[in-house]
């Protein structure tokens, strides 16, 4: 067999194999993937790759700081959270907050609610969710990054974009 028939036929063999393995689907008004019946976001996926790749080249996530749990502003944060919409909000934990200046991003569980994303900003009484900034539930089948990044970017104001662009969901939670 010629060198490049062998070629040919490897490519078209490689090509439809993983058409047999793979579909698209619209869900949601978009398309996603499927890889043997299991859903993969591969736009939201890239989406999530090259921001990611960007915040390294430029080095924007830097001025992103971890909150601890012994900072006052943690407290504040779950307070906050707490008393938003109780009594179910009463239960809140606080699995991540970060901080770029006056703007915090939030991860946050409850016992009966599902989990939640927000945005809470400083005020001069303390810190405050910023109400349309709330993600909650989960994004299945869509990549849970990149749902909640774009979600909150259209209900936040600019100045909040950072963290959204350098903060992540805890895996599996969304």
């Amino acid at each position: 067999m010629k060198k490049s028939t062998a070629t040919l036929t490897l490519l078209l063999s490689v090509t439809l194999i993983a058409a047999s393995h793979l579909e698209t689907q619209r869900v949601d008004g978009k398309t996603i993937f499927l890889i043997d019946s299991v859903y993969f976001d591969l736009l939201g996926y890239g989406r999530e790759k090259a921001t990611e790749w960007i915040n390294m080249a430029t080095s924007q996530c830097n001025r992103i700081d971890y909150v601890s749990p012994k900072s006052p502003d943690y407290e504040s944060a779950l307070q906050a959270v707490q008393q938003y919409s109780p009594p179910d909000s009463a239960s809140a934990q606080l699995v991540q907050l970060a901080r770029d200046g006056e703007w915090f991003w939030a991860e946050v569980t409850f016992a009966k609610l599902e989990p939640a994303v927000l945005i809470l900003a400083r005020t001069p009484t303390g810190l405050t969710i910023w109400d349309a900034a709330v993600w909650s539930g989960p994004t299945h089948p869509w990549s849970a990054k990149n749902t909640i990044e774009q979600y909150l970017k259209t209900k936040s104001p600019p100045p909040s974009h950072r963290l959204l662009d350098c903060t992540h969901p805890s895996p599996g939670v969304f």
